[in-house]
């Protein structure tokens, strides 16, 4: 990885020179559909999946948004309402099967889900770069394993494989500008 580096110096009033440094890690740039997904937390760091998931829902290069449909009854039928939606009402889904997700894929989404960041030091970034350059601010509502919660079993110990599918759900908050 190439090392970036600057200087400069100037004076400002009498005094004694100091150094000042930081480090800065730039990640690369994500291209939409060559990647395998990123999440970025803001208190737990990133993480770059293993592998891209096997199905996912709700997205392709851009948010599936569905209309909003309302319906109500008068008294001579149905008075019928539909509109544009907007992206907090999508939830996006992403789906490994099984024997094809490590349990250290599984130990990482278990890890971002159980530590949900407090909304005003920011949220959850998700990066579906396998379909899309744009990245999305999320809430993780929900991680099944196996079905239903989290059911884990003696190969997934010992072979370090899951052996039911994985499956994320995501409420979209924003995108990240």
């Amino acid at each position: 990885m190439p090392t970036l580096t600057a200087s400069a110096s100037f004076t400002i009033g009498a005094g004694a020179s100091t150094v000042e440094s930081a480090t800065v890690t730039i990640l690369p740039a994500l291209a939409g559909g060559t990647g395998r997904g990123r999440l970025v937390h803001p208190t737990l760091g990133t993480y770059d999946y293993e592998h891209q998931p096997d199905h996912w829902t709700n997205i392709d290069g851009d948010l599936i948004v569905p209309p909003i449909w309302a319906s109500e009854k008068t008294l001579l039928g149905a008075s019928n309402t539909l509109m544009t939606g907007h992206i907090r009402d999508v939830t996006v889904t992403e789906q490994w099967t099984a024997f094809a997700t490590k349990i250290a894929h599984v130990r990482a989404l278990l890890l971002f889900w159980q530590n949900p960041p407090d909304p005003d030091n920011g949220f959850v970034e998700w990066w579906p770069n396998y379909t899309s350059a744009q990245g999305f601010k999320v809430a993780m509502v929900g991680l099944e394993v196996g079905g239903e919660e989290v059911t884990l079993d003696w190969i997934s110990r010992r072979h370090s494989f899951v052996t039911e599918g994985v499956i994320l759900r995501m409420r979209i908050i924003d995108r990240v500008s």
